[in-house]
């Protein structure tokens, strides 16, 4: 199987003291768009979630504003074939203090759950996953006519 291909980015505006909530958080912003998910943006969620309980981190909750623009950029990377991260703040809606994306390709042939796996063996992207400070939470997923798999995680936090 093809190896996957990974790139990782990180904008911090100041260094804040890291949230502390042992329950999701849900932003204002996460509330006021719709949270209607795809099947494949409901799994790549469901990795995050399950990789940061699994080591004593809280769940985050998917903002729907960050989903819908994570996925044009996912359909974008499909589009392009290409990997390459949106400019900064990676398409976080305003009142962030912090923002990262991890963007990531399969190999053709590859799961979703191979991509994953192949961002948490990344220091860069690991660390973006499993950041304590992060309130919301983006996903983007599509998939070529080959079977090839384009991921974009965006991260964000709002409790500046």
């Amino acid at each position: 199987m093809a190896s996957a291909l990974l790139a990782v980015a990180l904008l911090i505006t100041s260094a804040l003291p890291t949230p502390a909530a042992a329950t999701p958080v849900e932003s204002t912003a996460a509330r006021l768009t719709p949270r209607v998910m795809s099947h494949g943006q409901r799994v790549v969620a469901d990795q995050v979630n399950r990789a940061r309980t699994a080591r004593d981190r809280r769940s985050i909750g998917t903002n729907g504003l960050m989903n819908s623009k994570a996925q044009n950029w996912a359909e974008h990377l499909r589009a392009c074939q290409c990997l390459q991260h949106r400019a900064a703040p990676f398409g976080t809606p305003p009142g962030w203090c912090a923002a990262a994306e991890n963007v990531g390709r399969s190999g053709n042939g590859n799961t979703l759950g191979e991509l994953h796996d192949a961002f948490m063996r990344s220091s860069g992207h690991r660390a973006n996953i499993l950041n304590t400070r992060w309130t919301d939470l983006g996903v983007g997923v599509a998939k070529d006519r080959h079977g090839e798999y384009f991921v974009v995680h965006a991260f964000a936090d709002f409790s500046c």
